[in-house]
């Protein structure tokens, strides 16, 4: 894993034109939930596009089997803020990986190349 300040994330988004989908899914996923089936439905996109995404999300706690949590989108205004947005993109394309850190008490993210092909 990599420090995540390597990774330039306004290069990575440009240069994955699959991004449109996986942002669809992500935008979508608060309004149906997490099921494979209702995002599915909702999106247009098969089943086999949503479900490693689906896997990463609740491998990350960004997502349970029933909830999704997309607080950190917002400020406390209600603005959003595309960053953490697209930072979920990337857990959610297997490029970044999420995880507690019980010595800081919060969650870090990494920078993660490879991880995407070991997630299926």
């Amino acid at each position: 894993m990599h420090l995540l300040l390597d990774l330039d994330l306004d290069t990575a988004i440009q240069e994955q034109p699959g991004f449109y989908n996986t942002a669809l899914v992500l935008l979508s996923a608060p309004v149906c939930g997490p099921s494979t089936a209702r995002l599915a439905m909702f999106t247009g996109l098969p089943h086999s596009f949503i479900v490693p995404i689906r896997r990463r999300m609740i491998l990350a706690e960004l997502w349970t089997e029933t909830e999704v949590h997309c607080e950190e989108w917002y400020t406390a205004d209600g603005v959003l803020c595309a960053r953490y947005f697209w930072l979920d993109v990337l857990v959610a394309e297997g490029l970044v990986t999420r995880e507690w850190n019980e010595a800081e008490g919060q969650y870090c993210y990494g920078y993660c190349p490879h991880f995407a092909e070991t997630v299926h």
